[in-house]
């Protein structure tokens, strides 16, 4: 349950028509879904996936499924663009287009891949948005105020022959926005991503690069290591065939003096990253 709500909480895109929200509405951020993206193999044979939305509040809720081809802008913000004869977007058939999920339950939306003509080799991208519609009460009232929410799921379709080559050009920690800096290029056809864990710890309880990832790795609540500060998740954002980026992953060091040692175990297109850091508050 825990993994849902991080899950839910990282996908969780919002579209308002307008800034504020009625008292008497339940609040925002209880729709959610699972997966939060695919990466599949395609080629000329239909290949069929399926997603669930789920509503925790405490009315029902009518949802609206739309797809797009994409990429992401200067900004590294989602960018919608018109669909191609390569377009995934073109190829991808989903039912149901529309439904309305009771408070509690979940819906399943089944989506096949579909190539219309044979993929050229690489990375064929579309977003598939769930998107919540206005309910009965607030459409006839006029005087009512609602927020909306656009929850969006990548799909990343890759034909072969695919080329994963990811570099990691510099990887540090910048003390003054308190976060870990991956400056990556990607020279492949498909996307690249650094994938993995951060922890921090007491310098004097460091138990080495290796071993913090293992404790990480295998990490429950109520047994933290001795001298364990903080942990999480490296943010994965993706980068696409042919871009740098620069991806940040804030951490929320603890306030006051103290040494800290922040350990870094990923790995991006098969090659492990692990990296530490000294750190004097």
């Amino acid at each position: 349950m825990k993994n849902f709500f991080t899950l839910f909480l990282a996908l969780l895109l919002t579209i308002a028509d307008t800034p504020f929200c009625r008292a008497e509405e339940p609040p925002p951020g209880q729709i959610g879904v699972a997966p939060s993206m695919f990466e599949i193999p395609i080629g000329q044979k239909p290949v069929n996936e399926s997603v669930r939305i789920f509503n925790l509040k405490k009315t029902p809720t009518t949802v609206k499924v739309e797809v797009y081809n994409w990429t992401l802008d200067e900004k590294e913000e989602v960018k919608l663009l018109p669909p191609d004869k390569q377009s995934l977007d073109r190829w991808i058939l989903i039912n149901p287009l529309s439904f309305t999920v009771e408070p509690g339950k979940s819906q399943v939306v089944r989506f096949s891949i579909r190539p219309t003509v044979k993929p050229e080799p690489g990375e064929h991208r579309a977003m598939i948005y769930f998107i919540e519609q206005p309910s009965a009460a607030i459409a006839d009232s006029a005087k009512a105020l609602e927020i909306l929410f656009k929850l969006g799921v990548g799909v990343y379709g890759q034909a072969d022959p695919v080329k994963r080559a990811g570099s990691l050009n510099q990887f540090s920690f910048d003390k003054t926005t308190s976060s870990l800096t991956a400056d990556i290029s990607n020279a492949g056809n498909v996307h690249t991503r650094m994938k993995g864990n951060y922890s921090v710890w007491k310098k004097d309880a460091f138990p080495g690069l290796s071993a913090a990832g293992k404790l990480t790795d295998q990490l429950k609540p109520e047994n933290n290591p001795k001298g364990l500060v903080l942990s999480g998740q490296i943010n994965q954002s993706p980068v696409l065939p042919g871009s740098r980026r620069i991806i940040r992953t804030q951490l929320l060091l603890p306030k006051g003096p103290g040494s800290y040692i922040i350990a870094v175990n990923a790995d991006m297109d098969g090659k492990s990253v692990e990296r530490s850091f000294a750190v004097t508050q």
